[in-house]
């Protein structure tokens, strides 16, 4: 039985493209999966998960070939037809809330690193492992556990009203102003970018790895970058709030202009990403040369 799957497999020589075919199809089920049941948009970070994933096993094409032997492709045959029948009957039986349905993404994706690479080889593949595992994580678990992020967005905001000059008072994530209050959402908080943000930082340090203290500076620096551009945000709704110029507040905070905070983000980040790894590559260049000298 060994030998007829590994003659199987020799057949199949396109690895990657199978192994893209089938995260393809799991990715369209699962996006699907949030708005059919869960009744909400997927979100950028859904989205921007399982393309990272993807573009990362596209980056390994080369090295990825099927190694998995009898055990580990019955077991990852396993949890993939398990999610996929539990999707299934979610959408009949089981209630709208399936408490298993967030983890879709991490059980399927192992079930194809399973059957492809087999469980030695799954340590490779942290990275990916690592974005899948975030995409399944639910919104509302990710939102307490970086809530602490929402009261820092509020003491930068007061700490940032008080220095332009308005007397504002903070009380947890409300900041009260002389004529009205800011409360901050989740939403609207600095926890979403940075969810956003984290897949793209994982696939870029992977195409260019650094060492480990140039990759914390580069997590710091992206989480320091978007709660700084998010407060100036915040101060200009607070600003526009208190004035009382409700269309422009409206055009900020939901219309074109949250876009325009959105880019400053995502270039911002990928400005600073640059410059470490640009910095970097040099350093290695001069290290190869001054060997090459010796």
């Amino acid at each position: 039985m060994e030998l007829q799957i590994q003659q199987f497999k020799k057949k199949y020589k396109y690895h990657v493209f199978w192994v893209l075919i089938a995260l393809s199809s799991l990715a369209i089920l699962h996006l699907y999966y949030i708005w059919k049941m869960s009744e909400r948009i997927p979100s950028l970070l859904d989205g921007l998960g399982w393309l990272g994933i993807g573009f990362l096993l596209w980056n390994r094409r080369f090295s990825l070939k099927f190694r998995g032997d009898l055990i580990s492709s019955i077991f990852g045959l396993i949890l993939i037809f398990w999610m996929i029948i539990r999707h299934g009957f979610s959408q009949s039986y089981l209630s709208k809330v399936d408490i298993l349905s967030g983890v879709f993404p991490v059980i399927t994706f192992m079930g194809i690193l399973l059957i492809a690479v087999g469980f030695r080889r799954l340590k490779n593949y942290k990275s990916e492992i690592l974005i899948a595992t975030l995409i399944s994580v639910p919104y509302a678990s990710l939102y307490n556990v970086l809530k602490p992020i929402i009261n820092i967005d509020a003491q930068l905001l007061n700490f940032m009203l008080h220095y332009i000059g308005l007397q504002s008072v903070r009380q947890n994530a409300v900041v009260s102003l002389p004529n009205g209050s800011v409360e901050i959402m989740p939403s609207c908080s600095s926890v979403g970018p940075i969810l956003t943000m984290l897949p793209f930082i994982v696939v870029l340090l992977n195409i260019y790895p650094v060492s480990k203290t140039k990759q914390i500076y580069i997590y710091i620096s992206t989480i320091f970058s978007i709660v700084i551009i998010n407060t100036i945000r915040l101060s200009s709704l607070a600003i526009l709030l208190n004035n009382g110029d409700i269309n422009n507040f409206n055009y900020w905070h939901v219309g074109g202009g949250a876009s325009i905070f959105s880019n400053l983000i995502v270039f911002f980040v990928g400005g600073i990403a640059y410059r470490i790894l640009n910095n970097s590559d040099k350093s290695n260049q001069g290290g190869l040369n001054a060997k090459s000298k010796i």
